[in-house]
């Protein structure tokens, strides 16, 4: 039975990307942001009916012009299994590791956090320096910038943190669905880091994702860096190592700084 926060991972893009499900795979699709890797996945669930299954995930996505690609989720078939079968109908295979980390003891007070103004967003969309910051956060590009303001829309908070010229340097993103909330993105401009930014930034967006009223009961995110595992650590979460995996074809996913700076 999948947790509170697998069930997150499953089911909380379905609020604003198109989708279509079955038994054997889920497809998300976002027709004004094909450029994103992270808005045009599939997830194999079952090897049953896969030939079938396979055919129409792409037939999905040639409609739209995307490239398909396939990725790791909590539901997804076993990278044994699906390794196999992707490479066998020309997909390349990656894997990498990954903290998968839930919140579960207080912040140290180790934690440096910097005195500076932090201001929350929602309801979207990003505009001025805030959106050029998540802009310089996935490379120059906006495929990022449309989807947080997709997720935005729809419930999602952005907190950022300035520095003394007032200019925002950090930000970070969080979403929930049910009783699960997601840290799904954190950066901070490569010159301010280790200053405590991403501290002053997160902190109240924990607090928001903490408050009774909310009734979030799990906290989560993922980390791959030993400095953002560490960080992470220090806010009270603990990880559980995960191996995932995406299959596509073409040009390798550009999954832009999900796993948070």
């Amino acid at each position: 039975m999948a947790t509170p926060s697998e069930r997150h991972e499953i089911h909380c893009a379905k609020r604003y990307l198109e989708y279509i499900e079955t038994p054997f795979y889920r497809a998300f699709r976002d027709k004004d942001n094909p450029e994103s890797d992270l808005s045009n996945y599939a997830v194999l669930k079952r090897m049953e009916d896969a030939e079938e299954s396979l055919a129409e995930v792409e037939h999905f996505y040639a409609e739209a012009g995307i490239e398909p690609k396939f990725y790791w989720s909590p539901d997804s078939v076993p990278l044994d299994r699906g390794r196999v079968f992707f490479q066998r109908h020309g997909y390349r295979v990656e894997t990498s590791m990954m903290q998968r980390m839930l919140l579960l003891t207080h912040t140290s007070p180790d934690l440096m956090v910097r005195k500076c103004p932090v201001r929350e967003f929602t309801g979207g969309p990003l505009t001025g320096t805030e959106a050029q910051l998540v802009k310089e956060s996935y490379g120059g590009r906006d495929f990022g910038l449309r989807l947080i303001d997709k997720q935005l829309r729809v419930g999602a908070r952005a907190y950022f943190a300035y520095n003394r010229a007032e200019i925002p340097v950090c930000y970070c993103v969080g979403e929930g669905y049910g009783t699960a909330y997601e840290l799904s993105d954190v950066y901070t401009a490569e010159n301010f880091r280790r200053q405590g930014y991403a501290a002053a930034a997160i902190l109240p967006l924990l607090g928001y994702a903490r408050d009774p009223e909310n009734s979030y009961t799990d906290v989560f995110l993922y980390a791959s860096s030993p400095e953002a595992i560490q960080l992470c650590e220090k806010f009270g979460f603990r990880g559980t190592l995960v191996e995932q995996y995406f299959a596509y074809k073409g040009s390798i996913p550009d999954a832009g700084q999900k796993a948070g700076q």
